[in-house]
């Protein structure tokens, strides 16, 4: 079994110039590729001249996650493939050797995550991923180690088990896996595509198995390509949530499910003009704009066949964090 790390990258030279050397200490075992979004800060030179073992897929343009992916994935051979972003590092041979043996050790296994440390605070979890997502009934996302904006101890959670998506910070899967889902929506540019893909799995197949694994761990900055606080991530987040409920909830929940989540997100917008979030509501009613024009063209891209009915965790993740008090993953069962 062959495995490849893949770095997708735009404009983030710096981030390379400080990951890179560990990512070949720690990774002896994978072929490294950067797949370059048409950068203009000089990491195509940075790549070339200082690292030529690593192998460099340049794209014409900046097509985000989704498409920068897909179009990356293109040109490489190996079995599995690690989705690595540039602002994640391994700090460790061993976190990277048991993802792999992981793999090989269990077939059903498509899709797995280490565990996910904030690089500038190792004693907490990262914000992208923690250790393992999670929905809740009306979509909305979260992590063991992350509940809303609660950040949890990165002592905690430390098995290996199943969870319902992975976090693209580092997100591993069979190449096979991957072109038979069809690879990510490309709609999404960037945000929740892996979200939307390990759905699609679960549809696909319900023995697809998801893990994260207790043992292994990548350190991410965060933020790194585009900060938490930026509106373009708030609306993507707002608007592929919507579209990935559309794609994949199974047709009895799709009309109630979809009018509770409008009701709820029309209630975080009102609260959001009120304490005077300008850009934050902008982000939303922006999203739904686009969602309500397309529509059509998202509920075309519904399968068939739904298999996966039990997708969420708990039913509503805002009503247990902000009215139950409910802020570690552990309190919600």
């Amino acid at each position: 079994m062959t495995f490849a790390i893949a770095i997708l990258n735009f404009n983030g030279s710096v981030l390379l110039k400080r990951f890179i050397p560990k990512i070949i200490e720690n990774c002896s075992e994978a072929k490294l590729y950067v797949i370059d979004n048409n950068s203009n800060d000089h990491s195509v030179e940075l790549i070339s001249e200082k690292y030529p073992e690593i192998n460099l897929i340049i794209l014409d343009n900046n097509y985000g996650y989704a498409k920068g992916y897909n179009q990356g994935i293109k040109k490489i051979d190996e079995d599995v493939i690690f989705f690595l972003n540039n602002d994640a590092v391994f700090l460790d041979k061993d976190s990277f050797k048991n993802i792999c043996e992981t793999f090989k050790s269990n077939l059903n296994i498509c899709v797995a995550q280490p565990r996910i440390i904030d690089y500038n605070n190792h004693d907490i979890y990262e914000y992208a991923g923690a250790s393992g997502g999670y929905l809740d009934l009306l979509g909305y996302p979260f992590c063991r180690g992350r509940i809303v904006n609660t950040i949890e101890s990165s002592e905690k959670y430390k098995t290996t088990r199943e969870i319902f998506w992975a976090s693209g910070c580092c997100f591993v899967i069979r190449k096979k896996t991957f072109e038979n889902a069809g690879g990510f929506d490309e709609s999404f540019f960037c945000h929740m595509e892996e979200v939307d893909l390990c759905w699609r799995l679960k549809n696909i197949n319900p023995k697809c198995k998801i893990v994260t694994i207790g043992k292994s761990k990548v350190y991410h900055i965060g933020g790194g390509t585009m900060q938490y606080d930026n509106p373009n991530k708030s609306y993507f987040n707002f608007r592929n949530s919507i579209i990935m409920l559309i794609k994949n909830l199974p047709g009895k929940f799709l009309i109630p499910v979809i009018l509770l989540r409008v009701l709820s997100d029309f209630i975080i917008l009102i609260f959001s003009i009120l304490t005077l979030k300008i850009r934050f509501s902008f982000s939303i009613i922006k999203a739904y704009y686009y969602n309500i024009f397309n529509f059509r063209y998202n509920f075309r891209k519904r399968d068939i066949l739904r298999t996966s009915n039990k997708y969420y965790y708990t039913k509503s993740i805002l009503l247990a964090y902000y009215l139950f008090r409910k802020n570690t993953f552990s309190s919600l069962k």
